[in-house]
């Protein structure tokens, strides 16, 4: 729904959908006040097909204002926190800016990162559950098949600082490249239209396309993360 200038999952989203969003809702408002007033000026009645359309376009506004409500519901990693985290990545990919929707409460994850088999997130939301978000997380992650991974959410940034260079230490040991691996794996994912297209095309059964497809096509934890975010 939303076409933020930033990218998703990276620093800045949320302010950037922020003002998107305003912007975009205070458009269609305008658009649907002026046709309004245009039908009833040139008409002397608000009985006519300007006010039709004035109504029908009530429904992009709508939706444009909930998406924007979301935006400034949700909390934005601080530029403090950014600073300190990306002085410890080194060469990990890390998601900012997450907020991760649930039933009954979202999860404001200000960032995550994953390495190995450990999955690591801070959030500078006091009112966030820890053990909530690692069980929704879990939860997310298990239904793309990814099991027995080893999830913590930090309140403490020095103390998710820390495990980010116990991580990077390790992703030199290993000479692993995740940011590389991870704009490979994108190339590489399959739209889920575009594998629909394909099916027809060949006349292949969605159960057998399941079976013949490479494992490696499904979807990266760190597209997950996005995919489970507004």
């Amino acid at each position: 729904m939303n076409r933020a200038a930033v990218p998703k999952g990276s620093y800045g989203y949320i302010i950037s959908g922020r003002k998107t969003g305003l912007i975009r809702t205070c458009i269609l408002t305008g658009f649907c006040v002026g046709i309004f007033l245009l039908g009833f000026a040139l008409t002397g009645t608000n009985r006519n097909v300007f006010s039709i359309i004035a109504a029908l376009g009530c429904i992009p506004v709508g939706l444009s204002t909930v998406n924007m409500i979301l935006f400034f519901r949700a909390k934005p990693c601080s530029e403090k926190a950014y600073q300190e985290i990306e002085s410890h990545r080194g060469g990990l990919s890390i998601q900012y800016d997450l907020e991760m929707t649930a039933d009954p409460t979202n999860f404001s994850i200000a960032a995550i990162t994953v390495f190995g088999q450990t999955i690591a997130a801070y959030t500078e939301d006091q009112t966030l559950d820890v053990l909530d978000a690692q069980k929704h997380l879990r939860l997310q992650i298990g239904i793309s098949s990814y099991h027995d991974y080893h999830i913590q959410v930090f309140h403490d940034l020095k103390a998710f600082c820390q495990l980010l260079d116990q991580m990077e230490e390790e992703r030199r040991k290993e000479e692993i490249h995740p940011i590389q691996m991870e704009e490979e794996r994108r190339k590489e994912e399959i739209h889920p239209i575009q594998m629909e297209e394909e099916r027809r095309k060949e006349e292949i059964h969605p159960i057998q396309m399941e079976q013949d497809s490479n494992p490696n096509q499904r979807q990266t934890l760190p597209s997950i993360f996005r995919s489970i975010s507004i």
